[in-house]
């Protein structure tokens, strides 16, 4: 019985004695076992490919998937700001700047050759430049409220509890007694105002003007043309004279856009064609 025993323990150590040179067979130093033979070599065990969970920038085809980078390198930094990560978004963001260094400086040569897209044709920015148009848009505004003075009249409305209406009479008094407009002071809480001794207490007036919305700020002014087929609010709040002036000349002579650009003049040929 002791011999069958120590038989099976033989045979188990054996075993193990097997598998473990089994599996060290390929990386065991040859000196050390001489019953390895010298022809037989492992295959070379090679280095994993480093893996990172970031976009080769080269291939992103869209600006949709180039923000989406951006946006994941940047998040990606800012939570573990680790060398590797920071290096990562500075590498996303340059590529970025790259990437809308040229479209500038395509905007700017296609602009160039299309000059009905470029605003600096109508618009200068040389200083010389910006002087002679200033001086000629004085001029022109002034011949301009002076015909205007013929056709149109403003309404001044205001509060005695308002604060602003204090600061803005005054303005408001110029364009009447420099300009020449005529002009009605409406009083909402019926109160005087010591600009305008006239005044009158607004009697539906200001409901008329704001299609029965009614004043929310006060001062308010309004022109409303000599036929009463037109009336524009000019200013609500606090503006200066010449904000005012050039809000009456915009509204009453110029149509949206008119004041910006060149309107259909800057379509292109085709577009004008269609």
């Amino acid at each position: 019985m002791k011999l069958h025993k120590l038989s099976l323990l033989t045979l188990f150590l054996c075993a193990v004695s097997t598998q473990a040179c089994a599996s060290d067979f390929w990386k065991e130093d040859v000196w050390k076992n001489q019953d390895r033979g010298f022809l037989y070599y492992p295959d070379e065990e090679k280095p994993k490919p480093k893996t990172t969970p970031f976009k080769d920038l080269n291939s992103i085809q869209s600006a949709d998937e180039l923000k989406a980078e951006h946006a994941f390198r940047l998040a990606n930094a800012s939570f573990n700001p680790t060398e590797e990560n920071v290096l990562a978004f500075q590498e996303v963001n340059y590529f970025v700047q790259e990437k809308a260094s040229l479209f500038t400086d395509v905007y700017r040569r296609t602009s160039w050759q299309n000059p009905q897209f470029d605003f600096s044709t109508l618009n200068p920015a040389a200083n010389f430049a910006q002087v002679a148009l200033n001086s000629s848009r004085a001029e022109q505004k002034k011949e301009d409220i002076r015909s205007l003075t013929q056709s149109w009249g403003l309404m001044y409305f205001y509060r005695s509890d308002c604060r602003f209406c204090e600061i803005q009479s005054p303005l408001i008094k110029r364009l009447q007694t420099e300009y020449g407009f005529e002009l009605l002071a409406v009083s909402l809480d019926g109160s005087a105002n010591p600009h305008f001794p006239d005044a009158l207490p607004d009697n539906g007036v200001s409901q008329l003007l704001t299609n029965g919305e009614g004043l929310s700020r006060v001062p308010a002014l309004f022109m409303v043309k000599s036929d009463k087929s037109q009336s524009y609010l000019v200013s609500s709040g606090v503006l200066s004279l010449e904000d005012m002036l050039s809000r009456i000349q915009t509204l009453a002579l110029k149509s949206p856009g008119q004041s910006l650009f060149r309107g259909q003049d800057a379509l292109s040929p085709h577009q004008n064609a269609s």
